[in-house]
């Protein structure tokens, strides 16, 4: 597969070579064929994506109905520097670029891929996996953005953009149901109301029966029912002043999720806490482990509400010499959800209070999160050498959760609330010579007030656990910090630009707010005796330095386009979480970490070619390299051996090693630390690669279009610890759809998953809640297996009017 790609970025480049030469005389002709250009405002302003010295991967309106876009997690498909962790909690899933995401569920961690939509900055990155209706387009942004975007796009952004009402009256009524019983529906209408007003409304319903089957119920698991309606009111109040105003509500709800057994591995048997009461394999009657086992047995069936509204105000007044932008925008969120802790349908509670309680284990608990934001930039205009976005920003976030676990093993019962409140000051300068040369220089100032409180409500707590209104458990943490870009650019000829950029990314403190939060994750000091606390204060920054070096070209008569991009980033303190056990019996408990140091490396590669006007080719690919230079106390994945840490002090003595097998005269020693400096981030393909034509051709009186498309990726450990039995193994995906449009009526079936390849879309070992009673070696490894990693096949209708 490296090969193919590597052969299609050299024949493009010399395909560069030869066109560029003869390209100045068809100059005109070509901008007004060929391929469309893109506009996006990954700098805060309208520019054509290919003139922007930034890694940005977009998609019109068009490509995002095309491909089938209708979830954030199809994102993948078109961006092959994009991955996605999802598990059954959406504040769990992850966004990764360029293998950089975020490993934590604390609600004091900022994610480090910031999702915009219609300028808005979502404050929890949950709040991304929706419904993505009547888009305009979505542009990926790789790398750190913080100097125009703020402090939680370390690592990058993706930016949505839903459509304004049109001039003209016009809607579409569309409707896709599916082999699996997936059923989708879409509603938009956009009417003037006045001259110069006009009114955008869209509308989504869909239901999901699920992809898991409880053999304890009957029932079916990871189902999806969501619905949502946008309403966006565009008004030109005079010849230089537009008002937009945009609310959204959206519901979701999931009346059962549940992750399924992959593999069982070790020489013991798997039991509840390793209880002699409460062996697993008894209780797996008609389940077979493996990467196609769609069964499960539990008896907490799980269960999910996601809810968000937000209304958004933006105002823009021409001042002839710049534009001036003000975007106000208010969002609630709330989360609930409630699972099966222990994963199976044992008694496990009658086990442990001898009958006096029956049932499983279960953990629960609502999010709840308010943020207010307001911008205000300025964003010079005309076409003078010298270009400039100046502007400010300010965000005021407060989310509250409580978590529940138990009722009487492996208890937790806690109740939290982290605030954050942002000033962010920036401006950027773009400078372009007569030698068609633009430099670029950006800079931001950053100021951050975060804090918390956190109550502990089991009873019994004490100080040091953070009893009920415990003033060492509240605290909070103030910081600032100078952020910054540079770039050079040269255009080499009409549509061919090469460029270079440094930058400067930061994501601030961060309070571990998760199970076994003490004052030392405050004040960074032991309180009395210190047993048992973890924390040394809120976690610190984490830093980056990013460089990348690009190519972007369109030549051919505007019918071939060709981006190259090279990238090293270097993270320090970066943020992200490990479990480890503690207590009697042992319960997994998250941690947050400064992982020492990272370093993602690499290279992107977009073609994109029209040979003739009934036919495109769109291929990218992106080989990353992204480890972990420096972790040298890392805890030891569940159940490691060998033996790393002296027990007196922290000083490691070796790396953590296999060892022989365990027998009564020679146990097994557990790893409690472990370097991991050398080591690759997790959900990190090395390379992943993405190739698709669309071909339209007439259909009587009608236009047909077939549209095939194929996805690949390396194999990727999903376990920041290195668990080496949490390794999804390289894997493709082909997509193929056939579509016919009639007038205003346009009909399209598809399938997805063709060859019906299997694949996780995250796994975890149940070695916490499911060791083995003998001896230490018996892992249950549980995966998530998403929708598309099935096949399924569907028909969508649409009506214009």
């Amino acid at each position: 597969m490296h090969k193919k790609t590597m052969l299609i970025a050299g024949a493009s480049i010399l395909a560069f070579a030869q066109a560029a030469q003869a390209q100045e005389a068809t100059a005109e002709e070509a901008v007004n064929s060929g391929l469309e250009d893109i506009v996006v405002t990954a700098q805060k302003r309208e520019q054509n994506m290919q003139s922007v010295p930034v890694a940005v991967t977009a998609l019109s309106g068009e490509a995002i109905a095309n491909q089938r876009i209708a979830d954030f997690s199809d994102l993948t498909r078109a961006a092959p520097s994009l991955t996605i962790t999802q598990t059954t909690s959406s504040p769990n899933n992850s966004i990764i670029l360029r293998g950089i995401g975020t490993f934590a569920f604390s609600i004091g961690v900022e994610p480090s891929v910031a999702v915009i939509i219609d300028d808005m900055p979502v404050v929890q990155q949950a709040q991304a996996f929706d419904n993505m209706a009547d888009l305009s387009r979505i542009e990926v942004l790789k790398g750190p953005q913080g100097t125009l975007f703020g402090k939680n796009s370390s690592a990058g952004v993706v930016n949505i953009v839903t459509k304004d009402p049109g001039s003209s009256f016009e809607g579409s009524i569309g409707a896709t149901v599916a082999t699996d019983g997936d059923v989708r529906a879409e509603a938009m209408v956009s009417t003037p109301l006045a001259d110069g007003v006009g009114l955008r409304l869209t509308g989504f319903y869909h239901d999901y029966p699920g992809n898991v089957r409880n053999l304890t119920s009957g029932r079916k698991l990871n189902d999806q029912s969501n619905y949502g309606v946008r309403a966006k009111l565009r008004a030109e109040l005079g010849s230089a002043v537009t008002l937009t105003l945009t609310g959204a509500y959206s519901k979701a709800t999931q009346d059962g999720t549940a992750t399924t057994i992959r593999e069982i591995r070790g020489t013991g048997t798997p039991r509840v806490f390793g209880s002699p009461a409460l062996p697993l394999l008894p209780s797996l009657t008609g389940i077979t482990p493996g990467a196609g086992n769609t069964n499960a047995r539990v008896d907490a069936f799980g269960a999910t509400e996601n809810e968000t509204a937000s209304i958004a105000g933006k105002l823009s007044v021409d001042l002839g010499f710049a534009d001036l932008i003000s975007v106000t925008a208010f969002q609630d969120w709330k989360y609930n959800f409630q699972n099966d802790f222990d994963n199976t349908d044992l008694n496990v509670l009658s086990a442990f209070t001898g009958g006096a309680v029956n049932g499983g284990l279960t953990q629960s608990g609502p999010y709840h999160s308010k943020n207010f934001t307001q911008e205000l930039r300025l964003v010079s205009g005309g076409s003078s050498a010298l270009k400039y976005v100046v502007g400010g920003f300010y965000s005021n976030a407060r989310t509250t959760r409580a978590f529940l676990r138990g009722p009487v093993v492996a208890v937790a019962n806690w109740s939290a609330r982290n605030t954050s409140e942002t000033l962010g000051l920036f401006a950027q300068l773009d400078y372009t010579l007569p030698t068609n040369t633009t430099i670029s220089g950006g800079v931001r100032y950053n100021h951050e007030k975060i804090a918390v409180a956190f109550d502990n409500n089991v009873a019994g707590a004490t100080a040091n656990q953070c009893a009920p209104g415990n003033p060492l458990c509240r605290g909070s943490n103030t910081d600032e910090v100078v952020t910054w870009k540079g770039s050079i650019s040269q255009e080499l000829a009409q549509q061919v630009m090469v460029y270079g950029s440094v930058a400067r990314g930061y994501k601030g403190f961060a309070y571990d707010i998760t199970s076994g939060f003490n004052p030392a994750r405050i004040n960074g000091a032991l309180n009395g005796t210190g047993a048992g606390l973890i924390g040394v204060g809120p976690v610190k920054p984490e830093t980056s330095t990013s460089y990348e070096l690009g190519l972007k070209s369109r030549f051919a008569d505007n019918r071939i386009q060709f981006n190259l991009i090279g990238f090293l980033t270097n993270y320090n303190n970066f943020q992200a979480q490990s479990a480890i056990l503690v207590g009697t019996p042992p319960a997994p408990q998250f941690v947050l970490n400064n992982v020492g140091k990272l370093r993602t490396k690499g290279f992107e590669v977009e073609l994109v070619a029209k040979p003739s006007d009934w036919l495109k080719i769109d291929a990218g690919a992106a080989y990353t390299d992204a480890v972990m230079t420096s972790f040298p106390q890392a805890q030891g994945y569940p159940g490691q051996t060998g033996q790393i840490w002296n027990g007196t002090a922290s000083v490691l003595v070796g790396p953590c090693v296999s060892a022989a097998a365990a027998t009564a005269a020679a146990p097994r020693t557990t790893c409690a630390f472990q370097d991991r400096s050398g080591a690759r981030l997790p959900n990190s393909p090395r390379f992943k690669w993405n190739i698709g034509a669309t071909a339209d051709f007439p259909l009587g009186d009608a236009t047909g279009t077939a549209i095939i498309s194929y996805q690949h990726q390396s194999a990727v450990n999903f376990d920041l610890l290195g668990n080496p039995l949490t390794v999804q193994k390289g894997y493709g995906v082909m997509n193929a759809s056939l579509g016919a449009e009639f007038g205003s009526v346009k009909l399209v079936a598809f399938v997805n998953n063709l060859f019906n390849k299997r694949y996780a879309s995250s796994l975890s070992d149940g070695f916490g809640t499911l060791g083995g009673s003998a001896s230490n070696d018996t892992h249950v490894i549980y995966q998530f297996l998403s929708r598309d990693s099935q096949r399924y096949a569907g028909i969508k209708a649409t009506v214009s009017f």
